[in-house]
């Protein structure tokens, strides 16, 4: 493959550093440079990134908060009291809002404290809390592999002064390492997957603190059995201007990077950590389930949230490219 060239010195030189003795970078690592560094990293600079303006790149459920934030208040409460858990005794957790629009930012709610973490910050979660998050988990970073006459390779990406190239070899990395046994053997030649490590171990750090209560979180992800077998191009992709690319070494630090999740992964570590009624379903459901009191303020006329409503339960619209991921936990 050849090379790409990096347009920006800083990129490059950051990139070359990050290397290892034969000059390459594996592809989790370069992702969470593009995404995460904190000199050139695309979410750690003030740009515009969500909403439907030209400058930003993508749209989200939160762009719709004026329905989207009372929906997932009633849904969130109905949740823990459903384990006799009191509103007011409990933390709200955001995990990864852009600044300034957190979720419950223009809305009143009944929880002891109301805090937001961004994406890429430590955190700390103690006691009774509920904790969310919407499109967090695609935006971590991720490892490639593909198959190639009976093994699988891992996809690495070389950095010279020629400029970027994806190149192929024996897995070394630790994370593709571990995940070797999952890999589907035989199949077609070609074949890629994306590992969506990264979203992995951040619902690790998350599930793995002692806390009790709700977790909840909007996503985009697949079956194990759906990225083993059903997309033979993988799923990473590159957004910028709410145009989608699969090049994913342009504008290092200026695009945004994701893939799909592994629903699967997700239950297991909720599972593994005591979490129970772990209910994953489309983002339709769980607001027509979860929310009829704000569903019927909405029929009947009482807000003008229709508009915004039907974007985010239409099947052809938000309701079934996105998922909820809950479970409780008690103590």
């Amino acid at each position: 493959m050849e090379f790409r060239p990096i347009e920006s010195s800083e990129v490059r030189s950051i990139l070359e550093n990050a290397c290892d003795t034969k000059g390459s970078i594996g592809f989790r690592k370069f992702i969470e440079i593009a995404l995460y560094h904190p000199k050139i990293g695309y979410y750690r600079s003030d740009r515009p990134r969500i909403g439907k303006s030209r400058e930003s790149d993508f749209f989200t459920a939160s762009s719709l908060k004026s329905a989207f934030a009372p929906i997932i208040l009633e849904a969130s409460i109905n949740l823990a009291k459903a384990i006799s858990l009191n509103p007011n005794e409990l933390a709200w957790i955001e995990i990864g809002p852009e600044p300034g629009n957190q979720l419950f930012s223009d809305i009143e709610t009944p929880f002891r404290t109301i805090t937001s973490i961004a994406l890429g910050e430590s955190f700390q979660i103690e006691g009774p809390a509920i904790v969310f998050s919407n499109e967090v988990f695609d935006a971590q970073p991720f490892s490639s592999v593909v198959y190639r006459q009976g093994c699988w390779l891992e996809k690495r990406f070389e950095v010279s002064d020629e400029g970027i190239r994806t190149i192929e070899c024996q897995p070394r990395s630790d994370d593709i390492l571990d995940r070797l046994p999952d890999l589907p053997h035989p199949t077609s030649e070609g074949y890629n997957i994306d590992l969506p490590t990264g979203a992995s171990d951040l619902l690790e750090d998350i599930a793995g603190l002692d806390w009790q209560g709700v977790f909840l979180a909007f996503d985009y992800g697949k079956t194990w059995q759906s990225l083993a077998f059903d997309t033979a191009q993988g799923t990473g992709r590159a957004y910028s201007s709410h145009q989608q690319y699969s090049e994913l070494l342009e504008r290092i630090g200026q695009q945004d990077i994701t893939c799909h999740i592994c629903w699967d992964w997700l239950i297991h570590k909720l599972e593994k950590h005591g979490f129970k009624s772990i209910d994953l379903q489309s983002q339709e459901s769980f607001i027509l389930r979860g929310a009829p009191a704000f569903l019927k303020r909405a029929f009947e006329g009482e807000n003008d949230q229709m508009g915004p409503l039907r974007q985010l339960v239409h099947p052809t619209m938000m309701g079934q490219k996105f998922q909820a991921l809950s479970a409780i936990r008690t103590a």
